[in-house]
């Protein structure tokens, strides 16, 4: 780790240490890493820190710098380290025990943004099925009512710890269309939503072994395993969805990569039809739409 004693060591000096032991260590996207943690630090941006180039650090500065640094090489998610995660435009807090949003969620979004565009209705009852941090319903909240578009959603989650943190997010965009209830997938549930959007856990057994340490450490395994080969809770979904689906009620799913013909074997099963899919940034199937069969 850094020797402190007498040296002055300024922004730039201990930028591009951190950045060099990341990439010792086989931290990923070790600059970035070390931008970001810094920059939490010294309570600034990082094109601050660029500005600060020169800054001689104080002495609890470099020191709690010193220990972020230890926490990040254990590959603590560094989201956790800094409370917080960007997703959609939003910054979105997280701390243990929640699942870190992903960047391919942010495909689930467009998909439901795009049908609602392309089915106007004078208001929409969404239904988010695990809903984590909340940054499902909060980004298509923030959406829709800039754009006038009325709409209340219900986000359930198993987990109380990840609904409180659900809960402050969107207290904190000023948001009251959103209803959190702790429920097992549809046990609380009563009213009946033109759309079920659900990004469940889908890590089969065997996949999850060969996640990164930051996942499978750190990150909750229930928000992450799923039985029946990664399958289990897109069946249970499906199983009840007739009953709080309106007539022509749709569900949009975040998928694995390798999940399109089991979901779509499953969806046949229990009379919905796959009417869409969605590809991400490396062109896996990424989101499906499905509707009733009738």
């Amino acid at each position: 780790m850094m020797t402190i004693n007498n040296t002055i060591w300024t922004v730039k000096d201990v930028l591009f240490w951190t950045s060099d032991y990341f990439t010792d260590k086989e931290i990923s996207s070790p600059h970035l890493n070390a931008e970001l943690l810094i920059a939490h630090v010294l309570e600034c941006s990082r094109l601050d820190l660029y500005l600060k180039y020169d800054k001689p650090l104080t002495d609890n500065e470099r020191d709690t710098i010193k220990q972020l640094i230890k926490k990040r090489i254990t590959h603590y998610p560094l989201q956790y380290i800094l409370g917080e995660v960007e997703f959609y435009g939003n910054k979105f807090a997280v701390e243990e025990g929640v699942l870190i949003p992903r960047p391919e969620t942010e495909i689930l979004i467009d998909s439901v943004l795009t049908y609602i565009h392309e089915n106007p209705r004078e208001e929409w009852k969404l239904l988010d099925i695990g809903t984590g941090s909340g940054n499902i319903p909060v980004s298509l909240s923030i959406i829709l009512e800039n754009e006038n578009t009325k709409v209340s959603i219900t986000a359930i989650d198993i987990s109380e710890n990840s609904l409180i943190v659900a809960k402050n997010n969107a207290a904190i965009n000023n948001l009251d269309n959103i209803t959190f209830v702790q429920s097992d997938l549809f046990e609380k549930i009563k009213d009946t939503f033109d759309c079920v959007i659900s990004n469940p856990p889908y890590i089969s057994e065997n996949e999850f072994h060969k996640l990164p340490a930051e996942i499978k450490e750190y990150e909750p395994k229930e928000a992450l395993l799923a039985k029946n080969n990664g399958l289990e809770f897109y069946e249970r979904i499906l199983q009840k969805a007739n009953e709080f689906l309106t007539s022509d009620g749709v569900i949009f799913f975040e998928i694995g990569y390798t999940q399109k013909k089991g979901v779509t074997e499953l969806a046949e099963q229990y009379t919905f039809k796959i009417i869409d899919s969605k590809k991400d940034y490396n062109d896996f199937d990424r989101v499906l739409i499905l509707k009733k069969n009738t």
